[in-house]
């Protein structure tokens, strides 16, 4: 080889190494400095009812980091009962209960093993949410209204330990179980006697704090 060839393939080989040793340096960089590469930034998850069959619960995550992310969940309850006397009541044949409430949870997720958005993770989260009942009779009762209505609002906190799999192509199950407070709180109407001695229909409110457990069952996507 003569001396221009070998001069020639030390540089390509020199080359080569600064371009090696540059892509290592990046990759390392991007682990520590946050711009990791990560194949899944978002998961879209739905909820499996275990406690409450008639709740439906929507959440988002996005991923922030290898062991953060940030999540928002919408959910919303409705039911509805028909009940029916035997035999007439003054009239009354029955009455038809309704029930809906709407809620939103933002929350954070640390991950303990693992990447985000797979592994054991710890949440802290928020839970607010407002909703109405009413009581319909069917058919007329002497002094009842034809309908009656119930406000409530809640507002609490809940710390929730889960794991999440994600399986190729994305498909994504997490489980957890959390602990947490609620202050509930209820405006609703009732009969009282009047100060003629007749009856009447005042609005009462109500508070009070509850300690909450959850079973956490979703699944979704990740992507």
């Amino acid at each position: 080889m003569t001396g221009v060839h070998h001069m020639v393939a030390m540089q390509w080989k020199l080359g080569v190494s600064l371009v090696l040793v540059s892509a290592a340096a990046f990759a390392e960089d991007g682990i520590t400095t946050g711009s990791f590469p990560v194949e899944r930034r978002n998961v879209v998850t739905v909820s499996v009812p275990l406690q409450n069959l008639g709740q439906l619960s929507l959440e988002g995550e996005r991923v922030l980091g290898e062991r953060f992310s940030l999540g928002l969940g919408v959910s919303a309850t409705f039911s509805h009962d028909r009940t029916r006397f035997e035999e007439e009541l003054s009239g009354a044949e029955g009455y038809n209960r309704s029930f809906f409430q709407v809620g939103l949870a933002p929350s954070a997720r640390f991950y303990l093993t693992g990447r985000a958005p797979q592994g054991l993770w710890l949440s802290p989260r928020l839970e607010v949410g407002v909703g109405r009942s009413s009581n319909g009779m069917v058919g007329s009762l002497l002094g009842e209204p034809e309908d009656t209505h119930a406000d409530n609002w809640f507002v609490g906190g809940m710390a929730v330990l889960g794991y999440t799999v994600v399986v190729d192509p994305g498909f994504t199950v997490q489980g957890g179980v959390g602990f947490g407070a609620r202050r509930d709180a209820l405006a609703y109407d009732t009969v009282r006697l009047g100060s003629g001695g007749g009856t009447e229909w005042v609005r009462l409110h109500q508070s009070s704090w509850n300690l909450t457990q959850r079973l956490l069952l979703n699944v979704g996507w990740a992507f």
